[in-house]
């Protein structure tokens, strides 16, 4: 459920033109991913698509906003504003790179392992 909420939160952010840091396909970093679509975005099971700090998932956008480098760690800290079946609302993510993939942090010390589509 906590996967699926965060999910939501980065597919509705947006953000200027030009290609993101983490621009790429994404599928859950865990066994249950494997059954992933790489292919198809915003559907159920379907890649979550990050690209020049837009964030599509399932049923949401989210746009990263006003990127800070995080000193000492390939991550950067990002406004969300987001969008997903009603009002917009805002948190404060981190998405970290790792050897898979991303790590998405959120409030709450919720941690998302997302593996980049092949």
């Amino acid at each position: 459920m906590r996967f699926a909420l965060l999910l939501l939160l980065l597919s509705s952010m947006t953000s200027e033109a030009g290609a993101g840091p983490y621009d790429g396909r994404y599928r859950p970093d865990h066994p249950s991913g494997d059954s992933w679509d790489c292919k198809n975005i915003g559907k159920e099971k379907g890649a979550v698509l990050l690209t020049s700090n837009i964030f599509f998932a399932l049923g949401s956008r989210c746009t990263l906003r006003d990127p800070v480098g995080v000193s000492g760690m390939d991550a950067t800290l990002y406004d969300a504003i987001c969008r997903a079946d009603g009002e917009p609302w805002q948190r404060r993510i981190m998405i970290m790179r790792t050897d898979t993939g991303i790590a998405v942090v959120q409030k709450g010390a919720r941690i998302s392992l997302l593996r980049k589509c092949g």
